[in-house]
């Protein structure tokens, strides 16, 4: 049974994309910002961004990617303000990589970037109208309402897209989104194994170790141990995180929990999150460390190191 906690974190899940979005789009609906104003905005936020991370440690630019999560204590409420989904938790998702990742892999000129932004603003405006309006209609159920939005959202961005691309960046955004569903962490199905698409993780990890074509088998076995290592702490937060979307769920209808009762599920379940972000990027350290800069490349293009 879906529950409408996950349709909310999917609603965000385009926002975490991109921590440049994350924040322009907070700021558009904090602030009511103008169409006319958001272009102007997001390149302030790039370039606060960017300060920040030249003076950041890895582990400190881990968790500014992931939305900025800090300790949490007292009565300040401002991780719930400053957070990217319920309690300051941030929920990844989402089929296409994020803006600044298809510049790089695509060549995005400045004015496609401009105009990729405003679908993907268009996109997360859908998605809040179908949450609005959720339940009503031709008497589908939710699951079924949910599954062809999905679908048919997908397919009519897909044409936007490429309807601003080049026909020699078509083919390149299509292999950039295939590398972005490989490199995601697996979710659960019927058999327990399969992730996005129906990969497995040992499948995921053969695919990736195409990509970096290491001749040198002894190189290769190396790598491919921290590789997989990377994409299984990958896949264990993805696993925290929706298992924290239960524990969210539960609280809320919870009416008999004391609010210390309640902030100490928060403080749970963000150090529990703190620990594998830490375990995450201490394995993408350690993957850094061994690969060439040309396959370090590859890796950040596949999003497995950042």
């Amino acid at each position: 049974m879906i529950t409408w906690v996950a349709f909310g974190a999917l609603l965000l899940a385009q926002q975490q994309e991109d921590p440049v979005e994350s924040r322009v789009q907070r700021y558009k609906e904090q602030l009511n910002l103008t169409d006319e104003q958001l272009p102007k905005i997001r390149e302030i936020v790039k370039k606060q961004l960017e300060d920040m991370r030249a003076v950041l440690t890895d582990e400190q630019k881990t968790r500014l990617d992931s939305g900025g999560r800090g300790n949490r204590g007292g009565n300040n409420n401002q991780g719930n303000n400053q957070g990217n989904g319920p309690g300051g938790l941030a929920f990844r998702g989402g089929w296409l990589p994020a803006t600044n990742d298809l510049k790089t892999s695509v060549g995005l000129t400045d004015d496609q970037v401009t105009k990729l932004n405003e679908i993907r603003d268009a996109v997360r405006q859908e998605m809040r109208t179908f949450f609005q309006n959720r339940g009503r209609g031709n008497g589908q159920n939710l699951g079924e309402q949910w599954t062809a939005f999905q679908e048919k959202s997908k397919e009519e961005t897909t044409k936007k897209i490429l309807a601003i691309l080049t026909d020699e960046q078509k083919p390149k955004i299509e292999e950039a989104v295939k590398a972005f569903a490989a490199a995601q962490p697996a979710t659960p199905s019927q058999d327990g194994n399969r992730g996005r698409g129906g990969s497995s993780l040992d499948e995921r990890v053969a695919r990736m170790m195409e990509n970096l074509k290491i001749d040198d088998a002894k190189e290769a076995d190396a790598v491919k141990g921290l590789v997989r290592k990377v994409m299984e702490v990958m896949e264990r937060l993805e696993t925290a995180q929706r298992e924290s979307r239960a524990k969210i769920d539960e609280a809320q209808k919870n009416k008999d929990l004391s609010d210390d009762a309640v902030g100490e599920r928060i403080t749970e379940i963000l150090k529990h999150h703190r620990d594998l972000e830490k375990e995450l990027s201490s394995a993408r350290k350690e993957l850094t460390e061994v690969v060439t800069n040309r396959q370090e490349l590859e890796l950040l293009r596949r999003g497995i190191l950042r």
